[in-house]
C-alpha cells in the first residue's frame, strides 16, 4: 500500500549561495505565452509632466491574437495647439466631455495589469504614463516593457529600410494597419510591427522575453542560422555541450529545457563577448537529459571537470576560495589552502589575504592561541564565544574613539561571521546519512532527489498517476551508497552541497525522509548573524556617503 508524499514543504537551513544564480530561462515563459498591451499615445507636446495626453490607444495581445481594445480621448486642462490639430486630426470639441486623465489613468491600469507594455519609443509613451501616474495619485507598477523602435534597429539590416519610424516599419514589415498618428491606429499598427520583429528571430534562437530585449544583431547571419543545430535536443532538463567543427568541447551548461537554452545562445541574447565567440565557432551541440535541475548541476560539474571546456570560467579556476586550518604540530600561525583537507578547516574566503586576517581576528578572539578543541567548538557550532569577543571589541575600540581601526575590525568580523555561518549551514546538510526530497513538475508528477551525505547519490522522476513511494523507494534502493569522508563537509564539494541547497530554493520542496538530524548548532555564527546584517548595512551606507562625496 503506497503512502502519500505528505510531510511540510520546506527549506534548507541555508541563506543563498554566494553566485549561485538561476537562469532565467528556467523561470520565463514563452513569448507566446504572455500578454502584451501595445499603447499609443497623443499629446500635446513632447514633455512628460508639463504637456498633456489627449487620446490613449491600446490593444491587450497574446499569442498572437488581439484580446481586448481600449481607445478614449482624454480631457485636457490647455488649449490644444493648433498644430497638434492638424497633425492629429484630433478637435478641440473631441475633448471637451472626455473623461479626465484620472479616470482613463484607472481603466488604463487595470487594462494593463500584468502585461508587458510595448510601444514605438517606448520612452516617450511610459514617461507620459509614468507622469500621468503620478499626477492622479495612481501608483504606477513599474511593468516589464519592449520598445519596437529599438527591437527594429537591433533586428533589422542596416539599409534594410528608409528609417525606423512606426509608418515606414508598418509598410515594410506588411502591417495590415497603416499608422495615422492616432492613438488605436498606431497601437495596432504597432501591434503588426512587434509580431514581424519577433517572427524575424523565432529562428535565431529568442523565445523568451529576456532573450528579446537582449537580441544582438551582431552575430552574422550564419551564426544565428546555426541555432538549427539544437533542433533535436530535448525540451526538458538537462546538459548541453558545445563542440567544435573536430568535436573538440567549448562550452558546457544546464538548464531546466535545454533546447530553449541552447538555441538562445544563437540569438546574442547572451552579451559576453566570449560567448558570441563561442557560437562562433560552434559546429554542433549535444545534450545529457536528467530527471531534474540538481542532476543537470551534478552532471554539469562533473563534465566541466572532466571537459575542461575553455569557454567556461571555471575550467580555469575550478578551486575557487581559500580554507583556514589550525596549526600542526608547534606551529603558530593558521594554515591557508585552496583544498580544505583538514575537518577542522573553516570557509571559503574569498582571499588568502582574508583568510590570514579571519586567524588574527580569532586569536584576538579566544584571548589566546585557540587549542584544537576550542577551535573545534567554534567551527561545529558549539561555541560562539570567539565571535561575540570580536563583535564586543569592535564597541570598544570605536568607545576609544578609533573609528577607523573599529570599522575594518567591523567588516572582517561581519565577513568571518558569514563564512562560518554558511559553513554550518552547510555541513548539517552534509552531515545528513540520507535525506530524499521531492518537487512537483507539473500537477501530478514529481522529481525527487536522494541525497547522501550532502552528494546526489539518486535522481528519477515518478510518473503521471503512479503511486509515489514504491517509485522512490526503488530509487533509494537504487542509490549510489556514499561513505563520509574527509574535509569539513564530510568529502563533498562545496559546489555539490550548495547545489542541493539551491535545488531546495528553487521551487516548494518537500520533505520524504531524513536519517539524522537536519538542524542548525545551537550556539553556532547564525546567532550573531543580526550583528552581521548590521555591520554590512553600516559598511555600505557609508560607502555610499564617501562616494557622494
Amino acid at each position: 500500500m503506497s503512502r502519500p508524499i505528505s510531510p511540510p514543504t520546506t527549506s534548507a537551513p541555508s541563506t543563498a549561495s554566494p553566485g549561485a544564480q538561476t537562469s532565467f530561462d528556467e523561470l520565463e515563459p514563452l513569448l507566446s505565452e504572455i500578454t502584451f498591451v501595445v499603447v499609443d499615445l497623443e499629446t500635446t507636446g513632447t514633455r512628460a509632466g508639463t504637456d498633456e495626453i489627449t487620446e490613449v490607444g491600446a490593444v491587450r495581445v497574446r499569442g498572437g491574437e488581439v484580446q481586448a481594445e481600449l481607445s478614449t480621448f482624454v480631457a485636457i486642462d490647455s488649449p490644444l495647439p493648433t498644430h497638434i490639430s492638424r497633425l492629429t486630426g484630433i478637435l478641440p470639441g473631441d475633448l471637451v466631455d472626455a473623461p479626465r486623465l484620472g479616470e482613463v489613468m484607472a481603466t488604463f491600469l487595470e487594462f494593463s495589469r500584468g502585461a508587458v507594455l510595448v510601444a514605438h519609443n517606448a520612452r516617450f509613451d511610459l514617461g507620459f504614463l509614468r507622469a500621468a501616474a503620478s499626477a492622479t495619485g495612481n501608483e504606477w507598477p513599474e511593468p516589464l516593457s519592449l520598445c519596437t523602435l529599438t527591437l527594429a534597429r537591433r533586428i533589422l539590416h542596416s539599409g534594410e529600410t528608409r528609417g525606423h519610424r512606426l509608418g515606414t516599419l508598418a509598410a515594410h514589415l506588411g502591417s495590415a494597419v497603416e499608422p495615422n498618428h492616432r492613438a488605436l491606429q498606431d497601437a495596432r499598427a504597432t501591434v503588426d510591427v512587434l509580431h514581424a520583429l519577433i517572427s524575424r528571430v523565432g529562428d535565431c534562437g529568442v523565445s523568451t522575453l529576456s532573450e528579446l530585449r537582449s537580441y544582438d544583431g551582431r552575430l552574422s547571419p550564419e551564426v544565428r542560422r546555426r541555432a538549427s543545430l539544437t533542433d533535436s535536443l530535448p525540451t526538458g532538463s538537462g546538459v548541453y555541450v558545445f563542440r567544435d567543427g573536430e568535436g573538440v568541447p567549448l562550452y558546457v551548461g544546464s538548464s531546466v529545457d535545454v533546447r530553449r537554452r541552447a538555441r538562445s545562445y544563437f540569438s546574442g541574447g547572451d552579451t559576453r563577448g566570449r560567448m558570441r565567440t563561442m557560437v562562433g565557432l560552434a559546429d554542433s551541440v549535444e545534450a545529457v537529459e536528467c530527471s531534474h535541475l540538481l542532476e543537470a548541476w551534478s552532471v554539469e560539474e562533473q563534465l566541466i571537470d572532466s571537459l575542461q571546456p575553455p569557454f567556461n570560467r571555471r575550467s580555469r579556476a575550478p578551486r575557487r576560495g581559500w580554507w583556514l586550518a589550525p596549526p600542526r604540530g608547534k606551529g603558530t600561525k593558521g594554515r591557508v589552502s585552496r583544498i580544505p583537507e583538514d575537518h577542522l578547516a573553516l570557509g571559503p574566503f574569498r582571499r588568502a589575504e582574508d583568510a590570514r586576517s579571519a586567524w588574527e581576528d580569532l586569536v584576538m578572539g579566544f584571548g589566546a592561541e585557540p587549542t584544537p578543541q576550542n577551535w573545534l567548538e567554534l567551527v561545529t557550532g558549539e561555541d560562539s564565544g570567539p565571535l561575540r569577543m570580536l563583535t564586543a571589541r569592535v564597541d570598544d575600540i570605536a568607545a576609544e574613539g578609533g573609528f577607523e581601526r573599529a570599522a575594518r575590525l567591523r567588516d572582517r568580523t561581519a565577513m568571518l561571521i558569514r563564512v562560518l555561518t554558511r559553513l554550518q549551514e552547510l555541513a548539517a546538510t552534509a552531515g545528513l546519512t540520507e535525506l530524499v526530497l521531492a518537487q512537483r513538475a507539473g500537477r501530478a508528477r514529481w522529481e525527487v532527489a536522494v541525497i547522501r551525505h550532502g552528494r546526489l547519490a539518486g535522481s528519477g522522476a515518478v510518473p503521471t498517476g503512479a503511486s509515489p513511494m514504491p517509485v522512490i523507494d526503488a530509487l533509494r534502493t537504487a542509490a549510489t551508497s556514499v561513505r563520509p569522508g574527509p574535509g569539513p563537509l564530510g568529502g563533498a564539494t562545496l559546489d555539490q552541497v550548495r547545489n542541493v541547497h539551491r535545488w531546495i530554493d528553487s521551487a516548494p520542496t518537500r520533505i520524504v525522509s531524513v536519517a539524522g538530524s537536519w538542524q542548525l548548532p545551537v550556539n553556532g555564527a547564525h546567532t550573531v548573524s543580526d550583528w552581521a546584517s548590521r555591520a554590512e548595512r553600516a559598511a555600505s551606507e557609508h560607502a555610499e556617503t564617501n562616494g557622494a562625496r
